[in-house]
């Protein structure tokens, strides 16, 4: 009988762990280091980064939600497009969204970004610069041999799960009725 009671109780603590887990599966990662460019990220997830000197334009797609977008280091006055689009511009920059629908426009030099998130966006490097990233989980930082240079032509991507994650997940398995 006890064993019983310790058996649902492991398990009544274990559901809304697994309900928070499920929340985050599919989404994708970016990672940015050193970059010199433009990217562009439109996308429901989290974002942190920080440039040497550029613009951030931020378009906050959910302007009811409770998420604000946290920016430091513009040292020029803000530009406001909208209702829900914002422009700063400075040197030694950092920025923060988390939560929320955003589309997020980066572009400078110095880029070090890294995403986790559900959505869309594309990349292009300045031409001769030698800035990486990775959409497939890899640290820049730590690990620059498994990122690949910023393409010169723009390239889009999708911020979404891996493949393999994507088919283990839609596998149906057979009940033993």
């Amino acid at each position: 009988m006890r064993k019983t009671f310790l058996l649902l109780a492991l398990l009544a603590l274990s559901l809304p762990v697994a309900g928070l887990a499920s929340q985050s599966v599919g989404e994708g990662t970016l990672s940015v280091e050193d970059g010199r460019g433009k990217v562009t990220i439109q996308a429901r997830g989290g974002v942190i980064g920080r440039l040497d000197r550029g613009t951030v334009t931020i378009y906050d797609l959910t302007p009811e939600d409770t998420n604000v977008p946290v920016v430091f280091g513009d040292d020029q006055p803000v530009v406001l497009f909208g209702e829900n689009g914002a422009k700063y511009t400075g040197a030694g920059m950092r920025f923060r969204v988390i939560g929320g629908r955003y589309r997020i426009v980066i572009q400078g030099r110095g880029i070090d970004l890294s995403v986790v998130g559900k959505g869309f966006g594309s990349i292009k490097g300045d031409p001769g610069q030698l800035g990486v990233y990775s959409l497939d989980g890899a640290d820049c930082r730590k690990d620059p041999d498994a990122c690949k240079l910023l393409p010169e032509v723009e390239k889009r991507f999708l911020l979404e799960a891996p493949v393999t994650e994507r088919a283990e997940r839609s596998v149906v398995r057979p009940t033993g009725n």
